[in-house]
């Protein structure tokens, strides 16, 4: 999850989806500031991630109708667990819906994690995009978890092309996978690469590993490719390759300190010029860090 950027450039266009490779489109909403994909085949459709309500997954589907052509959506994808990207699927009744085994262990209690959140403090987040109304949909929203799952890699034949689906290891999430649309050189790499905003470093996040599964991907990715993260506008593989080595930095400075000896909190609050971003983006990152690593020997 991410802030959105500027009016602007969060708003979708008229149409919703934009066609950013041949029969690969890609919208941008602005609550939560998410982008959906939607790769078109001979034997139907692909959409990856729904948003963030049924209601808001429904939109989805109408904005595919607005394109014109008859299409079927019959797979869905989730990049990863977090709500703003798989509570849309309740509306995607006809389709399977995909995504790795670690997001299927953990739908259920990862909803009722949000709802609790929600309920907790259900008003307006206008830096979001996100109303009231908004917050009633997500905790009325019925869940629906992926049907099928895969460990490492898997494969949708959409007739004429292909979708492939990789699990490279943590980072975001335990469960974000990449998708890949090969005879295109589009991939979609939902939360491990944020373009609005600072990459999201929450309370699942796996801040020393994301590096390197950031890394994993980065093979399959060229200066061609056009790569559409999980908020914000499409990027490039500098881009990907940049927000690595941020992403890395972050990790070298918690390691540094957390093996040093240093206490947590007076490691939260030292600054650093090599943190690519504020301290008080990276609480989450230290405190997740600071569990995974092993304490110092004395």
């Amino acid at each position: 999850m991410t802030a959105p950027g500027n009016q602007a450039e969060r708003d979708p266009s008229p149409s919703g989806f934009v066609e950013v490779a041949d029969r690969v489109f890609v919208a941008r909403y602005r609550q939560w500031d998410v982008n959906v994909g939607l790769v078109l085949g001979r034997h139907g459709a692909v959409v990856v991630d729904t948003r963030a309500s049924d209601r808001q997954g429904a939109q989805v589907l109408e904005d595919i109708r607005r394109l014109g052509r008859d299409i079927e959506v019959r797979h869905v994808i989730s990049s990863h667990v977090h709500f703003d990207h798989t509570f849309g699927n309740a509306a995607f009744e006809t389709a399977i819906v995909h995504a790795h085994d670690n997001v299927g262990r953990q739908t259920q209690t990862a909803a009722e994690h949000i709802k609790a959140l929600v309920r907790a403090d259900p008003g307006p987040a206008p830096e979001y995009g996100y109303t009231e109304r908004d917050a009633a949909e997500v905790l009325a929203t019925v869940v629906r978890g992926p049907d099928r799952t895969f460990g490492s890699n898997a494969t949708i034949d959409l007739g004429d092309r292909v979708v492939t689906m990789a699990y490279a290891g943590r980072g975001h999430t335990d469960g974000d996978v990449a998708v890949l649309v090969p005879d295109t050189d589009v991939m979609f790499l939902g939360d491990l690469v944020e373009e609005s905003a600072p990459p999201s470093f929450g309370d699942d996040c796996w801040p020393l590993e994301w590096a390197d599964t950031l890394g994993s991907h980065l093979v399959q990715v060229s200066d061609r490719t056009v790569v559409v993260p999980g908020h914000g506008r499409p990027v490039d593989e500098a881009f990907v390759r940049r927000q690595r080595d941020e992403v890395a930095a972050v990790a070298a400075v918690i390691r540094e300190r957390r093996l040093g000896g240093a206490a947590l909190e007076e490691a939260m609050r030292d600054p650093d010029p090599r943190l690519p971003y504020p301290l008080e983006h990276l609480e989450s990152a230290f405190r997740r860090a600071w569990d995974h690593l092993t304490p110092p020997t004395p």
